[in-house]
């Protein structure tokens, strides 16, 4: 399969999701920062304007309506206020101007139009004259005197919106700086992490042309990338055993195969050639075809055990009486090489569910090895213990055992120890019995000791 090599890098995705997100979480919070500080302002000068506006409201009542006191009173305000910092203005109901206190005629002007109109709350926005050039902006509001005038008080919110606009120019700023070194910090760590992910690539790529001892360094950039290039190597190297077993077992299967081949074609050439055989050659062709054909069959029975590729129901057996029924069908082999075959099964029925022909050859295969390396006298003992969870079965024999050298390979295909080259059997019915005892999700274990025996233990769960 083909990769997309017009699909963006993995490199230029995390900057730019991580610019996104960066960009989307300093707006918010930004955004978020600007609209509570401007409410809070806002919230300020109204409270402001409603102080001065009830007191005013409350002398206004008690000079009843006084233009001298009144304006009094508003030079009061705004010597406590600052005069360029406040505007006051009493109209009539007509939008008159009685009393008044502003620092621009502009400002007075604006305030007595929207009097006239009688609007509550307002915005004044004007330019200063010269030469003091300044934008005059007063957030106003209107309240009704209780004789039918209107007071309006006038608060400069200008320092306000300059503070909110440089607030926000230097938010904006902090966006733009924060998302450049967030994408150079997000470049940087994406880099590191692409690395790794090369270096295992390119591990397999080298894999792929013929380099099976290749490994990925550990770099150590963090606890997953870790986890990837620990499983990669533990992958490369059950991958390497795997071949080197391959190439052992098409080793192995050539050599024994090549044996009755070439028995068979020296048989052929000697009978074309006019002389005579010890065995007619069609009784040796039987005899060597009959041992391939086993071999091959063993082998792909253990492939297809191993693989699970049996796909026939299983059915509960009771695995006392089919131990019993399988010593009975051995107990004519074993009488004659001089052997006894003890039982040892619990008194109840142990009901297992599995396939009674795979089990059969598990169990036959255990007592051909036993009876093969058992001398005359000698005693094979099968014994079956059931467990809550799982059922232990041994099989064990007084014969000449195995040494602590040749005991980790048993379980080989085409394995067989010096003693045993003599003897009939091709090296696959060990390796069959782990096969089926693996299918079963269980565990089969070999215990030996030289001129004492050999014990196999299979734990099988229930």
């Amino acid at each position: 399969m083909c990769s997309d090599r017009k699909a963006p890098s993995l490199r230029r995705r995390i900057v730019a999701m991580s610019l996104c997100a960066g960009a989307l979480i300093l707006f918010l919070t930004g955004s978020l920062i600007l609209a509570v500080s401007q409410l809070f302002m806002t919230a300020e000068r109204r409270g402001l304007i409603t102080r001065i506006a009830n007191d005013l409201a409350q002398e206004y009542a008690e000079a009843s309506g006084d233009k001298k006191k009144m304006r009094h009173f508003f030079e009061e305000i705004a010597e406590e206020h600052g005069a360029d910092k406040v505007s006051l203005l009493i109209t009539s109901a007509a939008g008159e101007e009685i009393v008044s206190m502003c620092h621009s005629d502009a400002i007075l002007r604006a305030m007595l139009a929207h009097a006239r109109r009688n609007v509550p709350e307002y915005r004044i926005s004007k330019e200063s004259a010269a030469p003091r050039r300044r934008r005059n902006v007063l957030r106003v509001k209107t309240t009704e005197l209780p004789d039918g005038r209107r007071l309006s008080v006038g608060c400069d919110v200008a320092n306000d919106e300059s503070y909110i606009a440089f607030l926000a120019t230097i938010i904006g700023c902090s966006l733009l700086v924060s998302l450049l070194l967030g994408g150079w910090a997000a470049d940087l760590l994406a880099r590191r992490f692409i690395r790794s992910l090369r270096n295992v690539s390119d591990a397999a790529n080298r894999i792929r042309d013929g380099e099976w001892s290749v490994r990925v360094a550990p770099s150590r950039e963090s606890r997953e990338i870790a986890l990837l290039e620990d499983a990669f190597n533990t992958m490369c190297d059950r991958n390497e055993k795997t071949i080197r077993e391959l190439r052992t077992l098409t080793d192995d299967i050539a050599h024994d195969l090549r044996t009755p081949l070439t028995r068979l074609r020296t048989a052929a050439e000697f009978a074309a050639m006019g002389g005579q055989l010890k065995t007619p050659l069609s009784e040796m062709v039987f005899e060597q075809s009959s041992d391939m054909l086993e071999l091959i069959n063993t082998m792909l029975e253990i492939s297809q055990t191993g693989c699970r590729v049996d796909n026939t129901p299983r059915e509960n057996i009771d695995f006392c009486t089919f131990l019993r029924e399988t010593a009975d069908l051995y107990s004519t082999v074993v009488e004659d090489h001089g052997l006894s075959l003890a039982l040892a099964l619990p008194p109840e029925p142990v009901v297992f569910s599995g396939h009674k022909g795979r089990l059969q050859r598990l169990i036959g295969n255990l007592l051909d090895n036993a009876i093969k390396f058992t001398p005359k006298g000698g005693v094979i003992s099968v014994s079956l213990a059931d467990g809550a969870d799982v059922l232990t079965l041994r099989v064990a024999d007084t014969g000449c055992g195995i040494s602590p050298r040749d005991l980790p390979n048993v379980f080989r295909r085409f394995w067989r120890s010096d003693a045993s080259r003599s003897l009939p059997g091709n090296g696959l019915g060990l390796a069959l019995v782990k096969a089926i005892v693996t299918s079963y999700a269980g565990f089969v274990t070999c215990e030996s000791e030289q001129g004492r025996g050999t014990v196999f233990t299979i734990t099988l769960p229930h």
